[in-house]
């Protein structure tokens, strides 16, 4: 049995038509967060998608285990990082926790409305560029070699347009204009106003810096701001300027240009090694610190410590999700960006 996730949107519609058009034995699976996530009428609009098909639907309260995401997010915000909480939710919680609750159906697949291409080589399991130019494979570097074995993309080689053309001709109707949320518990207040309700932390005002240390502004509260930022920063500086550090134990925010950026590669921690086990010695690869980024060229060493010194030239953040990808977009590894360096580091 196939557990194919359905949030009630359109792509995993389409996944779950083309399972059932391809006569496997398919059923619907819908994480519940909380309070409106999903919403009362995504919820409906999934069941009436397995209606449809003529396949059961399973609700899936993850409210507990949802907790740890939120927790996340706040944690990795208030130390002045940038957090990936779908990425993790996807490790941790749709793969994983979903995944175990599947089998208490029967079922011992899961699919989703990823647009991914799945690939096998040499004993291992890794997720590469899909034909979809929004290809989605970036959210899913973190996968386990386990779940990578349990899972299914069955939009791998559709675009959106196929996607909605294939709904259309089922028979279903699921609108075309919807967008998802880019982190399904904020809501239209935004993440500052999550933080301070969930975690209690109220932002102070602080001095603005450039890279010689010198105040030239004010801030409205460090958590506003992240590294990379140039638009919506609230001040006139007369020239582009970027986020290029946040210190929140001091409550200070760097700006600078582009070529002020003093850092020259990260330390990647926790590193999840999917196409290959291992990377030996150096290596040349394409890295992907943004999901929205074509992936920049870098040189990759092993540490003796553990994880992967990566010298990268663009701007980066404590907390991003970096990927590595070999000559053919498919992910060799991902893992956190900890610590940074400079030219001499």
């Amino acid at each position: 049995m196939i557990a194919v996730g359905l949030s009630g949107g359109a792509d995993s519609a389409a996944a779950a038509i083309v399972l059932h058009e391809s006569g496997l034995p398919v059923c619907g699976m819908t994480a519940w967060f909380g309070e409106s996530n999903p919403s009362a009428h995504h919820l409906d609009r999934a069941a009436y998608i397995c209606r449809y098909l003529g396949m059961e639907h399973h609700v899936i309260d993850v409210r507990r285990e949802f907790e740890s995401i939120k927790r996340y997010f706040c944690d990795e915000y208030l130390a002045g990082g940038t957090p990936n909480p779908c990425i993790i939710c996807n490790r941790d919680i749709k793969f994983d926790v979903l995944s175990e609750r599947a089998r208490q159906f029967g079922a011992d697949t899961i699919a989703t409305g990823h647009y991914v291409k799945k690939g096998y080589d040499a004993g291992r399991y890794y997720v590469a560029r899909a034909r979809e130019k929004n290809s989605q494979e970036y959210f899913l570097g973190l996968l386990p070699q386990e779940a990578l074995e349990r899972s299914m993309f069955p939009l791998d080689d559709m675009s959106k347009a196929d996607a909605h053309a294939l709904i259309e001709k089922s028979g279903l109707t699921i609108p075309r204009n919807e967008t998802s949320q880019d982190v399904c518990f904020i809501d239209s207040g935004g993440y500052v106003l999550f933080i301070r309700s969930y975690a209690g932390y109220q932002p102070v005002p602080g001095p603005v810096l450039n890279r010689k240390g010198r105040v030239i502004g004010q801030h409205r509260g460090a958590l506003y701001y992240t590294i990379g930022q140039r638009k919506g920063l609230g001040m006139g500086f007369g020239k582009k300027v970027y986020v290029l550090g946040i210190d929140p134990a001091l409550n200070t925010v760097t700006v600078g240009s582009l070529g002020e950026w003093p850092y020259r590669g990260f330390i990647l921690e926790k590193v999840n090694y999917m196409r290959i086990p291992y990377i030996e010695g150096p290596l040349e690869a394409l890295v992907k610190v943004r999901y929205r980024q074509e992936g920049e060229e870098a040189r990759i060493e092993p540490r003796a410590g553990g994880g992967l010194t990566v010298h990268y030239r663009g701007l980066f953040s404590p907390g991003q999700l970096a990927v590595v990808y070999d000559p053919d977009s498919a992910v060799l590894c991902a893992g956190i960006i900890g610590s940074a360096f400079g030219q001499t580091g």
